[in-house]
């Protein structure tokens, strides 16, 4: 009988409890928080050296020492992450909706589309340098290119991902081409389009790294070029932090304006 309680209070106190932490977002803060620890811990066990691995209290107040100097050089990287990023979603949706609308072009342009999103984002950063110099149209540019594809090919899937069967109802009663286009096909590819927004603003913040490894003389990648230079360990790592917690704020801001728009899909 004993045995039968504590079982009842497991299933009604326990597993109820640790489920909602789990699902909170407490557990990975404090999977977060073990990993920073034990990161800690062996740094001071071990004496690695800084120049290897420093601890992370010592990024953490190399961050806060130097908090003038990182805003600094993270203004640039913002800006120019977000204007290349902009220009990908607005021309990129304005071609999926060409390909989509039009066999002609479908068929003639979207392989050419795919073949150029397979060739290795990186090493075209030197073409870029060569063809828009090293200031920031080079850099923007890179970021367009690179963000470009995934707000091609997710668009123009969500456009042709309407239910067959709908198409056929909404032309049965009449239905305009326009119609049909802002009232079946534009809400289907809505979460097509905040996905792609996604994977594209995760390849923006690579692209403006990227490009600011090659021309930049400002901004988090020359920060961490110049850091590299000086074998700065700690340095590296707070600008790495820092384009890392740009990278999450940018990804989650997108999530929300996603959930936002596309309610019916909570």
């Amino acid at each position: 009988m004993s045995g039968l309680k504590v079982g009842a209070f497991d299933t009604v106190v326990g597993a109820p409890l640790w489920r909602s932490f789990i699902l909170s977002p407490l557990w990975p803060a404090t999977v977060f928080a073990a990993l920073l620890l034990a990161w800690e811990f062996y740094v001071r066990v071990s004496g690695v050296l800084p120049v290897i691995l420093p601890a992370p209290s010592d990024v953490a107040a190399y961050m806060w020492e130097q908090r003038v100097q990182l805003l600094e050089n993270a203004w640039p990287t913002l800006y120019q992450c977000l204007l290349g990023f902009a220009l990908a979603v607005v021309v990129g949706v304005l071609i999926a909706v060409l390909l989509t609308q039009s066999t002609v072009i479908r068929r003639g342009f979207y392989p050419l589309v795919v073949g150029i999103a397979l060739i290795p984002k990186v090493s075209v950063a030197p073409l870029f340098t060569l063809w828009f110099g090293t200031g920031a149209v080079s850099r923007v540019s890179l970021v367009f290119f690179v963000s470009f594809f995934p707000m091609v090919v997710s668009p123009a899937s969500g456009l042709m991902s309407v239910d067959p069967s709908l198409l056929k109802m909404a032309r049965a009663f009449g239905a305009t081409q326009r119609q049909i286009f802002w009232t079946l096909r534009v809400p289907t590819a809505l979460p097509y389009i905040v996905d792609g927004m996604k994977v594209a603003m995760s390849l923006a913040v690579i692209g403006i790294i990227v490009a600011e490894f090659v021309t930049s003389d400002q901004g988090l990648g020359y920060l961490i070029v110049f850091a590299t230079g000086l074998l700065n360990t700690v340095m590296m790592l707070a600008a790495i932090v820092t384009l890392s917690i740009i990278g999450l704020v940018l990804y989650f801001a997108i999530e929300f304006l996603g959930k936002a728009i596309v309610y019916w899909e909570r």
